[in-house]
C-alpha cells in the first residue's frame, strides 16, 4: 500500500539532536559487568530517528513492505510477527492499515508502548538469540528492519533460520537494512574504513545485502527470493530533502555516543580530532562530493 510523505516536514520535526547510539548492553552480576550477545541501538532515547528511518524508507518504496502479502493481511486470522521492533513504528503502521489481521512485536528492549497502541497489536519482551519463543508454523509473514548492525554473521544464520521456522508454509519473511555505499569522497571513507573494522571486530559484516541473498538461496525450505533497492544520494546537495533526511540519520550513527569514543580509536584520533574530521566529511557531503547510499528490502516465501 503505497503512502506518499512530505520527508521535508519530517526532516524539520526530527532535528539533528535526535540521533542513533549503538552500544554494547551489559548485565551485572555480583559487581561483575558479563557482556551480552549483541550490539544494540539505544532506542531509550533515540526512538525519533528510529521513526523518521520507518518513513523515509516507506517514502522510497512507496509501501511499507514489498512482499506480496497484501492478499494474505486482509484475512481475519492473519498472524503477523516483528522481530526487532523497537518503538513499534512498523507493527504500529501495519496494523492500522490491516485491522483484520493480529500483530506481535518482540523486542530485548522495551521501548514500544505498553497501553497507548490498536487493540490488533501485542507486544513483548524476547531475546531472539535465545530462539522464538513460538511454536513452528505459526505466522503468516514475519518482518525484521534494520538490525544489520546488531548480529554476527553466525547469528544471522540462526536468526534467519528461526524466522523461516515459526512462518507458515506459503507464508513470507522481509527483511528491510540499509548498506554502506561502497563509494564515497577520501574524508568520509575514513570513518566508513573504520566502520567497517569495528564492526569486523565484532564478527558483523555492515554489508550484509549479497550475504543475506546468499544464505536465503542456500535455505532448502524457501523460495521466490526476490529484492529490491531504494538510492539515496546522501546530503541536500545530491539528494535534496531526501538525501538531507537521511543524512540526520547518518550524522546521528557517527555522532552519538559511546560512538565517537569507539571509532576515534580506531582511526588514532582524539575526541575532538573526530569531531573536527567529521565536520571535513560535511563539507565534502555539501559540496557534493558524497555517496549514494542504498536501503534494501528482500522477501521471500516458505515452501509449502
Amino acid at each position: 500500500m503505497g503512502g506518499a510523505i512530505s520527508i521535508n516536514k519530517l526532516r524539520k520535526k526530527n532535528k539533528s539532536k535526535h540521533t542513533r547510539t549503538i552500544q554494547r548492553y551489559e548485565k551485572k552480576t555480583d559487581d561483575v559487568k558479563e557482556p551480552l550477545k549483541y550490539y544494540l541501538a539505544n532506542f531509550m532515547k533515540d526512538t525519533d530517528i528510529m521513526v523518521l528511518l520507518h518513513f523515509l524508507g516507506r517514502y522510497l518504496f512507496q509501501s511499507i513492505h514489498n512482499a506480496p502479502v497484501e492478499e494474505i493481511l486482509t484475512n481475519e486470522n492473519c498472524k503477523v510477527l516483528d522481530v526487532g521492533c523497537g518503538a513499534g513504528t512498523w507493527l504500529l503502521e501495519s496494523a492500522t492499515l490491516y485491522r483484520s489481521s493480529s500483530f506481535l512485536g518482540i523486542d530485548l528492549c522495551t521501548v514500544y508502548p505498553a497501553e497507548i497502541k490498536p487493540d490488533n497489536v501485542e507486544f513483548m519482551q524476547v531475546d531472539v538469540l535465545n530462539g522464538l519463543p513460538f511454536e513452528d508454523n505459526t505466522y503468516d509473514y514475519v518482518h525484521q528492519g534494520n538490525m544489520v548492525e546488531v548480529y554476527t554473521i553466525e547469528q544471522w544464520n540462526f536468526i534467519i533460520s528461526e524466522l523461516i521456522r515459526v512462518c507458515k508454509p506459503g507464508g513470507y519473511i522481509e527483511f528491510t537494512e540499509p548498506e554502506l555505499a561502497p563509494k564515497t569522497g577520501p574524508i568520509l571513507k575514513r570513518f566508513y574504513d573504520a566502520l567497517i573494522e569495528l564492526s569486523e571486530s565484532r564478527n558483523v559484516r555492515i554489508r550484509m545485502y549479497r550475504n543475506l541473498i546468499k544464505i536465503l538461496n542456500s535455505t532448502q525450505t524457501v523460495h521466490n527470493i526476490e529484492s529490491k533497492v531504494a538510492i539515496v544520494p546522501l546530503g541536500m546537495k545530491k539528494g535534496g530533502n531526501v538525501g538531507q533526511t537521511y543524512l540526520e540519520v547518518h550524522d546521528g550513527f557517527f555522532l552519538n555516543d559511546p560512538m565517537p569514543e569507539t571509532m576515534s580509536k580506531i582511526m588514532n584520533l582524539s575526541r575532538q580530532e573526530y569531531f573536527d574530521l567529521f565536520d571535513e566529511a560535511k563539507q565534502e557531503i555539501e559540496k557534493g562530493v558524497a555517496p549514494d547510499c542504498e536501503i534494501y528490502r528482500i522477501w521471500c516465501q516458505k515452501k509449502i
